[in-house]
């Protein structure tokens, strides 16, 4: 569906920017002595861990970034992280104090080299003059929003979320909406639609798709985006179809209302993605959420109903509102919109946001 990479030939020369991004100041004394006796003159060091950093401000001349992942032996968040943080048209590896076949292995899988710091000193150099890839590409985070239903919203879930993503990450970013999605994003955008890219924003490109073929996008036109979000209603597609879609995605978000027929969707597609999560090593995230398009009312199934029905929690709820004025004394909110939840679990990100926390400090210290 997203991405079918070829080789990649783009070349740089050693006089560009290698960025070491690690908490440790003896790797970066070390990694950027070795970078210069190799020949790249320009190391900068970013001295934060890769989950706890928010934003990547680098330059137009960057050549590479050595990511430190220290004594971790994890490495599904950090390569998340990586994924959200590192432009993919930006060389990237890894290093740590794991000496581990299988955790080289997983990095590899994602395209990235992992390199222990105990004894690969060498080899590291060697790749980093190089500038050589594991397999000549990184995968983008690849995420479908699926709805169950006509009418349950999820074309405004995705916009939503699309939206949120390039905000908080200001990241190339690809929308694709599928035949059998609301056909609206002439109308969101403002644009004329096409089977082409189309520009929305800096960050934003855009797709809707006129049949119902996946598209074959090749590597030379989608290595620069980092999200690549996918929008259509599958509640009439083959279970084929929903099987491929399901394949190709990284994180899958399953939006559903209260009737029982998006309840039977909602389980076909999480029977379908445990049966491909057993064969693979890699498993794909999966989101579900309950999208209220209209008053909850005591004939439709609650959400325990619901939960019973599918044999899995409901990841978050998107209620009905209508719109009205809130008077309070106090401008900020004490929950996260379901909107910005949805966000943060897709980036991997925290999902306590700073002004609940003010919020917080404030009450215990008398303010409020």
């Amino acid at each position: 569906m997203l991405l079918f990479p070829q080789k990649n030939e783009k070349t740089t020369g050693t006089d560009q920017i290698f960025y070491i991004l690690t908490e440790r100041r003896d790797i970066i004394d070390k990694l950027g002595q070795l970078l210069r006796l190799a020949g790249f003159s320009q190391v900068e060091a970013i001295a934060s861990s890769v989950l706890q950093t928010t934003s990547l401000q680098l330059t137009s001349q960057a050549r590479g970034v050595i990511i430190d992942v220290g004594d971790s032996a994890n490495p599904q968040e950090t390569i998340l992280a990586i994924k959200t943080l590192v432009p993919r048209d930006i060389w990237c590896c890894v290093v740590g104090n794991q000496d581990a076949i299988t955790l080289a292995q997983l990095y590899a899988r994602q395209g990235l080299h992992y390199f222990y710091l105990g004894a690969q000193d060498d080899e590291l150099i060697r790749i980093v003059t190089t500038g050589k890839t594991v397999s000549g590409f990184r995968w983008a985070v690849n995420i479908s929003v699926l709805g169950c239903k006509g009418g349950v919203g999820n074309t405004s879930i995705a916009y939503q979320l699309v939206n949120k993503i390039i905000q908080i990450r200001q990241m190339p970013t690809l929308f694709i909406q599928g035949k059998a999605g609301s056909n609206d994003l002439d109308l969101l955008f403002d644009k004329k639609m096409n089977q082409e890219l189309i520009p929305a924003n800096k960050y934003l490109d855009l797709m809707c798709l006129q049949d119902e073929t996946l598209p074959q996008l090749k590597y030379e036109t989608t290595e620069k985006y980092n999200f690549v979000v996918y929008e259509e209603t599958v509640n009439s597609a083959e279970k084929e179809r929903i099987r491929q879609i399901v394949e190709l995605s990284s994180c899958l978000i399953v939006v559903l209302d209260r009737s029982m027929s998006s309840v039977r969707v909602a389980r076909q597609m999480i029977e379908i993605n445990e049966s491909i999560n057993r064969s693979r090593r890699t498993p794909r995230r999966l989101l579900l959420c309950l999208s209220d398009s209209r008053p909850v009312s005591s004939e439709m199934l609650s959400q325990e109903d619901i939960q019973a029905l599918i044999q899995r929690k409901i990841d978050i709820v998107f209620p009905w509102r209508k719109t009205r004025q809130r008077s309070s004394f106090f401008p900020l909110k004490s929950r996260i919109s379901p909107a910005d939840l949805l966000t943060r679990r897709v980036l991997g990100t925290s999902e306590t946001p700073k002004h609940f926390n003010l919020l917080s400090k404030c009450k215990r210290i008398g303010g409020i």
